[in-house]
């Protein structure tokens, strides 16, 4: 009798881990991959704005959600081997900004700051 008694505490207790850890798993990053989804532009069409701008070929893309909105992020290595990565929207298309990354992979603005120590 105290064996049953045992089991069933035991799967009551392993049923209510399992159900708090699925609630307190729908509110955790999969709600914010919910947001990155609502983007309206392709991937395709984000690459085809950053690439007028910046010709090259596409290294790496990812999506991710930045002050709120959903913002494409390519690396693009010109033919002169210098990697640019762009941010573009993606509800309206528009080029946000752009950094060229040092050899260092460091990132430097491209209004033209530079190092100069």
């Amino acid at each position: 009798m105290k064996r049953s008694h045992y089991m069933m505490v035991t799967m009551l207790i392993s049923g209510v881990l399992f159900a708090s850890g699925f609630a307190l798993s729908s509110e955790g990053p999969q709600g914010q991959e919910k947001d990155l989804l609502t983007a309206t532009l392709s991937l395709e069409e984000a690459i085809g704005k950053a690439k007028a701008k910046f010709p090259g070929q596409v290294l790496e893309t990812e999506l991710e959600r930045e002050e709120g909105q959903a913002v494409y992020e390519i690396e693009i290595a010109s033919t002169t081997g210098v990697v640019t990565e762009v941010k573009v929207d993606a509800q309206s298309g528009e080029v946000l900004s752009s950094d060229i990354e040092d050899h260092d992979d460091t990132e430097q603005e491209e209004s033209g700051e530079k190092d100069t120590d």
